[in-house]
């Protein structure tokens, strides 16, 4: 193992606080060893002869695994630990894991998943539906007898609202750029249309786009391009999460005027409404939000489904009566927490797996419990789930010019004094080569993800159309990171001084956010490698809080944020968008030159807009160029996703688009072992 190796393994195993003398998986074989041994024979004339007699020696017992014995607690409730907690509550408003997986609880849409696909869809408020020959129009027949936690009944009209409310708020850096560029192919944002059509010409597009008619019990979707994403938008509570139309009003939110929507665009968080509270239909109800210690749901127990969602799947109301998502940062904690039975679920970043995987009684390699199982410890506790195909990628992105209103502690003194990094530091196209190829990539993914994830390309993950397997990757080149660091200049922010980067150094704080052990491994992984190369190159690794992380990132106060990407819906547009286009939810605070981002965003909207695979593949095929030959992020990993639950717990499975393990609450059990 190289220095440099050993380093990400010394930072992964910081990680861990208990030693670990046994491994998951089934126990070893023991070696058996030939040792060859000399023996002296002495013969006629005394003629000294050597000669070899193999010796195998009787192998030692494999050691014993651990008998562990968590007590089972409360049948019908489900516990679980994790580092991060929704922004909001507010399905239009929330573009985060936390939040997400909390509302797919507590929401429905027209249609869902079919269990584990991202392209099969089952019922869900709607009872069946048609699409026109030409993809442009989507008829919902909407089911009747539904209602609404607070006791309102479903009706065409609340579906059409709450999707022509989500793009009427449209807040900055949400994920309303969905709908709206599905409906209206070019336009990524609601101020992009009134700036088209008006205020009141852009809220009646809305509105024609979203048509209900409660007559006839349908809603019709009416969209200005091919959109083959569109069922996976509605299956999601951003996209499809249907409102009481009549309570929302009475509660003082948008009541459907378009002389008013401005009064509801853009909020922060804690402006809405549905910030704290919810009214959905879905087969849970909220009890209380804690922020900063728990969330609680409670069992629907009116819940309208009285037919399995699929074969195989529940129906009535949720077996588990309270679940509860606790607020647990620290992993020793969590993992206490799990081995005492008091938690049902934690989660578990790859670089714990060590610590964890003793525990684990059943493996099962695939998606739920039909796939194939192998039994690792008969005294374990434990199922696993491993080897999840998960369409994430997580990148340390470099911003070339970093907000620095009203301060900014990130980036020291903000001048190129030593102390600190001008703004535009990374517009510096040398200072990018020189961190991407100073980031040990191997290593990191052997020793901090144990092989189990693979380095990306740029912005599309590999296996998706634009992703090809000849494409040019960053690796790891102390050389060429010091070379490309001796051609870096920075500019004096007052002066216009140019200074050379290698003589003068630098100081700034890198970002990730609390808990994500995997995040940290790479920042400090960064850290490192970039101190090494000079004395005179200083960077701090600071962690915050979910909420207060992504504040700070969406304002664009980071020189280097590492956060990672879910797909939403499974096409190449969902992923160069957030970390290229110009209203992407990374890209728009990272100040990519304009030229490069005309032709960066002339290129996603083409994509979009254009049907053909093959003209698809090529426009994608050269926004992942664009992005290598800019080095516009430090790809860092792609992952498989593992999960553990307790023995204990009945009905998990994944979707690959599920923003956390909780998402599907609905179906667990609880079984007493």
């Amino acid at each position: 193992m190289s220095g440099k190796k050993s380093l990400v393994l010394v930072l992964t195993l910081s990680l861990i606080l208990v030693t670990v003398a046994v491994q998951c998986g089934p126990a070893p074989e023991p070696e058996v060893v030939e040792k060859v041994v000399k023996e002296t024979v002495v013969v006629e004339k005394e003629v000294e002869v050597v000669k070899e007699v193999v010796v195998t020696p009787t192998p030692e017992p494999p050691p014993p695994m651990p008998s562990y014995a968590a007590e089972f607690k409360n049948p019908d409730m489900w516990v679980g630990a994790t580092y991060g907690e929704p922004e909001s509550l507010d399905p239009a408003w929330t573009y985060e894991s936390a939040g997400a997986a909390t509302q797919l609880n507590l929401y429905e849409g027209v249609v869902a998943f079919k269990k584990s696909s991202v392209e099969e869809f089952v019922p869900a408020l709607a009872t069946d539906w048609e699409i026109s020959e030409d993809g442009l129009t989507y008829v919902f027949n909407v089911r009747e007898g539904v209602t609404f936690h607070e006791g309102g009944t479903l009706e065409p009209h609340d579906v059409a609202y709450s999707i022509q409310r989500g793009m009427l708020q449209d807040r900055a850096d949400g994920p309303q750029w969905m709908p709206i560029s599905t409906f209206f192919p070019g336009f990524y944002t609601v101020e992009d249309l009134a700036a088209e059509y008006g205020d009141d010409g852009a809220c009646a597009m809305i509105q024609e786009a979203a048509v209900a008619d409660d007559e006839a019990g349908t809603v019709t979707l009416n969209l200005g391009g091919p959109a083959p994403w569109l069922l996976q938008l509605m299956a999601q509570p951003f996209g499809g999460g249907a409102l009481d139309m009549e309570w929302m009003v009475e509660n003082g939110d948008w009541d459907g005027d378009c002389a008013t929507w401005r009064d509801w665009h853009n909020p922060t968080a804690e402006e809405t409404l549905l910030f704290d509270k919810v009214n959905g239909t879905g087969p849970f109800k909220l009890d209380h939000w804690t922020p900063g210690e728990e969330i609680v749901l409670v069992a629907n127990e009116d819940y309208w489904r009285t037919e399995p969602i699929w074969e195989g799947g529940p129906s009535g109301p949720p077996s588990i009566k309270t679940a509860i998502i606790k607020l647990v940062e620290e992993w020793g904690t969590r993992l206490a927490m799990l081995e005492t039975g008091d938690a049902d679920w934690i989660e578990v970043d790859i670089a714990n797996i060590a610590q964890i995987d003793p525990l684990v009684k059943t493996r099962y390699t695939g998606l739920d419990e039909s796939a194939p199982a192998e039994e690792l410890n008969p005294d374990g506790i434990l199922k696993l789930f491993w080897q999840l195909p998960y369409p994430a990628m997580t990148p340390g992105m470099m911003n070339q010019m970093v907000n620095m209103e009203g301060g900014n502690p990130y980036v020291g003194s903000g001048k190129p004094d030593g102390n600190g990094i001008p703004p535009d530091f990374f517009s510096d196209k040398n200072v990018r080569l020189a961190f991407v190829h100073a980031f040990n990539y191997d290593a990191y993914i052997e020793d901090a993800f144990y092989g189990e994830a693979v380095q990306p390309t740029g912005p599309i993950i590999v296996g998706m159309m634009g992703w090809r397997e000849d494409q040019p990757t960053y690796s790891y080149d102390p050389a060429k990171a010091e070379e490309y660091f001796k051609q870096a200049k920075m500019k004096d922010p007052e002066t216009g001084e140019e200074v050379s980067v290698w003589d003068k150094g630098f100081y700034f704080q890198m970002t990730y956010n609390t808990g994500n052990d995997a995040r940290r491994i790479a920042a400090e992984v960064i850290k490192q490698e970039i101190e090494a190369l000079n004395p005179g190159f200083s960077v701090a690794v600071v962690n915050l809080p979910w909420p207060s992380y992504l504040a700070g990132r969406r304002a664009g106060k980071y020189p280097i944020a590492i956060s990672g990407w879910i797909e939403d819906y499974h096409d190449p547009s969902n992923w160069v968008h957030p970390f290229m286009h110009s209203d992407g939810a990374y890209s728009r605070v990272q100040a990519f030159p304009e030229d490069l981002q005309a032709r960066i965003d002339e290129l996603i909207d083409k994509g979009v807009a254009t049907s053909d695979p093959e003209e698809r593949r090529v426009i994608y095929e050269e926004l992942q160029q664009i992005s290598y030959d800019e080095a516009l992020d430090i790809f860092i990993y792609q992952q498989l996703e593992r999960c553990y639950v307790q023995e204990w717990i009945s009905g998990w499975y994944f979707h690959p688009m599920s923003p956390e393990h909780y998402f599907n609450l609905y179906f667990l059990s609880k079984v007493a072992p």
